[in-house]
């Protein structure tokens, strides 16, 4: 037997045997070459009449957690079994695989039956639609605070702010409940309302990606803590107290952010170093970029000349923090670096366009012999100029870019 390339399980043994007969057997097992989360896999069995007769999820047996087993029932008739089951794979594609054994003899052959592998459209929308508010609601978060933390620190006794937090963290403890729920279902392929037995929630603590998400909720606490404290202390007066703020605040927010890279399907061996650092970058430049945004477009815009030095703080922030994220983009792939791109681009336009509104809101320049104007200037040309060069670097480590070099 060679091990798969991809690191999943590969099948090892049956009991009974494909095509064995056998007297009564108390149960059926498969045995693989690697531990495999019983509760996550799916086995249907057929009795002679060809009638379903598994009514149990899989289980482990004592000892032996490289073995899926469901029950034989207590009445067995004489003739032919059939056996079908799905074992998820590291991409959470399903493993298919089938046998058939006799009772006493081999009378009263029955065809094998399909196993339906699609996934139900309900828990897909559920698991995904979670997924995707959890990150949301990370990006945001973790964005404002920065924000507040580091640019603004009067912010945080704004209502509306607060409000903003409080919404964030309640969307991001839900988004994580509903995942943990919904990850048995998407994962056993099974409908919607078998998601929530019980055997399949113990599957999902079980695995890695549960494990990840239980983890991003142990670790949410003294995050939330630490932010907390950190919004109420004194405010940064230097460039030192600021740019310490944000490290302490980024370095509490990428163990969170980490969870969002191990919640993914990974190989056997787990994610590397490599994408892990760049997964957890790609999200906290992302919060960094949003959350100027969302602040500068909303709060920062209500409070008026009190939060000038606020806006240009962060217009020298968001083109490192928004090349930053490009540079990060090339290590995602499929549509997560069409979205992380074009969110990119989106956030630069948007720095775009406050500077020219800035610059609109200043006196003529034929007024005042231009020199108000440069400022503005010198930074359109500043992002523009940072925008080129990290699209540039970005395009040149694509797979296959079109770059030369």
């Amino acid at each position: 037997m060679l091990p798969s390339p991809t690191g999943d399980p590969v099948l090892v043994s049956l009991s009974p045997k494909d095509g064995e007969t056998v007297r009564s057997p108390d149960e059926v097992r498969i045995t693989f070459d690697r531990p495999v989360p019983a509760e996550l896999a799916t086995v249907q069995m057929t009795d002679p009449a060809g009638e379903r007769i598994v009514s149990t999820r899989p289980y482990n047996p004592p000892g032996a957690d490289d073995t899926i087993a469901v029950p034989m029932p207590k009445t067995r008739y004489e003739g032919i079994y059939s056996v079908v089951w799905s074992v998820p794979s590291s991409a959470l594609e399903p493993m298919v695989g089938s046998s058939t054994f006799s009772v006493f003899s081999a009378a009263r052959l029955t065809a094998v039956p399909g196993l339906v592998v699609d996934r139900d459209p309900v828990v897909v929308t559920v698991y995904t639609v979670a997924g995707a508010l959890a990150t949301a609601a990370l990006v945001l978060g973790v964005g404002t605070v920065f924000v507040l933390g580091v640019a603004w620190p009067d912010g945080a006794r704004r209502s509306g702010t607060r409000r903003l937090l409080r919404y964030t963290w309640v969307t991001i403890v839900l988004a994580t409940l509903v995942s943990l729920l919904s990850f048995g279902g998407y994962a056993a392929r099974t409908s919607l309302g078998d998601a929530f037995d019980p055997a399949l929630l113990a599957g999902t603590v079980k695995s890695d990606i549960g494990a990840a998400l239980m983890a991003r909720l142990l670790i949410l606490v003294p995050v939330t803590l630490g932010f907390w404290q950190l919004l109420r202390s004194a405010p940064a007066r230097t460039s030192v107290e600021r740019w310490t703020t944000a490290a302490t605040v980024l370095g509490a927010a990428s163990a969170l952010a980490a969870t969002w890279v191990f919640a993914r399907p990974n190989a056997p061996e787990g994610p590397g170093p490599l994408t892990v650092t760049a997964g957890t970058a790609l999200l906290l430049a992302a919060a960094v970029v949003v959350g100027a945004a969302v602040m500068q477009w909303t709060t920062l815009r209500r409070a008026g000349g009190q939060a000038t030095p606020a806006k240009r703080l962060l217009a020298r922030i968001m083109p490192v923090a928004g090349a930053a994220m490009l540079l990060a983009t090339t290590a995602a792939d499929g549509w997560r670096l069409i979205a992380y791109g074009a969110l990119a681009v989106v956030i630069f336009g948007t720095e775009v366009a406050l500077l020219i509104r800035e610059r609109r809101r200043r006196p003529d320049p034929e007024k005042g012999n231009g020199r108000r104007d440069k400022p503005a200037r010198r930074r359109l040309q500043d992002v523009a100029a940072v925008s080129a060069s990290a699209t540039v670097v970005a395009l040149a480590a694509l797979p296959g870019s079109a770059l030369p070099g």
